[in-house]
This record gives structure tokens, C-alpha cells and sequence, in this order.
């Protein structure tokens, strides 16, 4: 058994025991998002009570009845995962039941921000949206204390993703990693916020199996992405040699 695919077990058992133990009106979805530059990977699941009123229809950190968080690297194995992440200091979670969308354009802090993973950006990983010096929507992926040792992706994050940027233009500004620059294709592609999927209800065998399913068809897919652009930049530098 590989690697790989024993870790995606793993990640698919784990996911499983945390979302069992549900009330019966929870409803749970899952997201997953791909770095602009690098590649790494944020996937989770996220469940909330679908009979109860919200405020403006969108469910804040507090209203979660779970929230789990993996992170994995530009190949796609697995890093770290946090959970009951939903009730770690500092995590900010909005999700708006109308959209369907994780509200990610705003300062990590607010009502319309992201920070999830390490929620006091210290000593962890954490996947948060801009500072409140930017006026730009974007998200970043962040090892605090260069746990993993993966050099810089952009400017002093691990990766980054500008969905009002292209990747040539994130070129321009100078502050992509050396390491990446000569292996980015698709440049004039613009970066993507966390995509949200309804996942089956964990309550029966077949929504645990589906749900299992889901999770193992996520990371398999990361991982055929990660094959697909390999072979792209390999082709690219063997047109850059003759």
C-alpha cells in the first residue's frame, strides 16, 4: 500500500469520526482550495444546524457544530489537520447559506475574512485572507515557524492565491519565490478563494461511505492535479533547453 494512499485512509477515517457524532438537523458541506503559486492544498468539512435563523443568512465560527482543517503540500501529502477547529482562539469562519460561499474578500478578522488552521498565526498553519493594510482580496497559506522547511511561495507566505490576479502578474511584482518562477504555467490564470461541496449525510452507512468517498476522490484528484502540472513545467524547461 502506498503512501499516499495509506494517508488518504487516514485522512478519510478521521474525517468520519468527527462527523458522526451529529445532531440529526446538521448539515455538512466541505472545501477545498489550491495555491496559486506552490500548490499546496487546504481541504475540510464543516456542519451547522440547517433549521436554525441566521443573521442575514450567514453562519459565523460560533454557530458551527464542527470544523475540521487539513493541510497538505504541493504534492499532496498530508501535513497537519486541526479539529473542532471552530473552537480554537482566533479562528474566523463566515459562511453564507444563500451563496453557498466561505466569505473569504475581507480582513482575516472580520465579519467577511477568513483564518482558519493556527487561528492565532503564531506557531502553526493557518489559511487566512488579507491584513488590513491590503485593499486587494486574497488568501494565504502560512507555516509560522518553517516547521515543514518549503521555501517561500510569495512575498513571506508559503502560497498565496489573488482571484483578481493573474499569475503573470503576480510575476510582475517581483515577490514570487525563485524556486516556482520558471515552473508556473497557465499564467494568465487568476488565483481561486475556497470552493465549498455538499457532501452526504454522515447519519447512514451510505452517507458515511459517500462521505468517505468524497474525501478520497478530493485528495486523489490534488494528487492528479500535482501529476498533470509536472508533466506541464517538465515539458516547459525541455522547450526552454533546445
Amino acid at each position: 500500500m502506498s503512501r499516499y494512499f495509506k494517508t488518504a485512509l487516514i485522512t478519510v477515517s478521521t474525517a468520519l469520526s468527527i462527523v458522526i457524532p451529529t445532531v440529526a438537523e446538521a448539515i455538512t458541506f466541505g472545501f477545498d482550495w489550491t495555491g496559486q503559486i506552490a500548490g499546496f492544498g487546504v481541504t475540510g468539512l464543516f456542519s451547522y444546524e440547517e433549521t436554525q435563523s441566521y443573521t442575514d443568512g450567514i453562519v459565523r465560527t460560533d454557530d458551527l457544530d464542527s470544523l475540521s482543517v487539513s493541510f497538505f503540500d504541493p504534492e499532496g501529502n498530508f501535513l497537519r489537520s486541526y479539529t473542532d477547529n471552530h473552537l480554537d482562539a482566533g479562528v474566523n469562519f463566515n459562511f453564507d447559506t444563500q451563496t453557498k460561499q466561505i466569505l473569504q474578500s475581507g480582513t482575516y478578522f472580520d465579519p467577511d475574512g477568513i483564518n482558519i488552521g493556527d487561528g492565532s498565526r503564531s506557531d502553526g498553519l493557518t489559511f487566512w485572507s488579507k491584513p488590513p493594510q491590503s485593499s486587494t482580496p486574497h488568501v494565504h497559506l502560512d507555516d509560522w515557524l518553517d516547521e515543514f522547511g518549503f521555501t517561500i511561495g510569495f512575498s513571506s507566505h508559503e502560497d498565496v492565491a489573488f482571484p483578481t490576479r493573474t499569475t503573470q502578474e503576480l510575476i510582475d511584482t517581483g515577490r514570487v519565490g525563485e524556486t516556482y518562477i520558471d515552473q508556473l504555467t497557465d499564467l494568465e490564470t487568476k488565483g481561486k478563494f475556497a470552493k465549498v461541496y455538499k457532501v452526504p449525510e454522515p447519519t447512514t452507512l451510505i452517507g458515511m461511505l459517500g462521505l468517505g468517498g468524497w474525501l478520497l476522490s478530493s485528495s486523489l484528484q490534488r494528487r492528479k492535479q500535482y501529476s498533470a502540472t509536472r508533466k506541464a513545467r517538465g515539458k516547459r524547461q525541455e522547450a526552454k533547453v533546445y
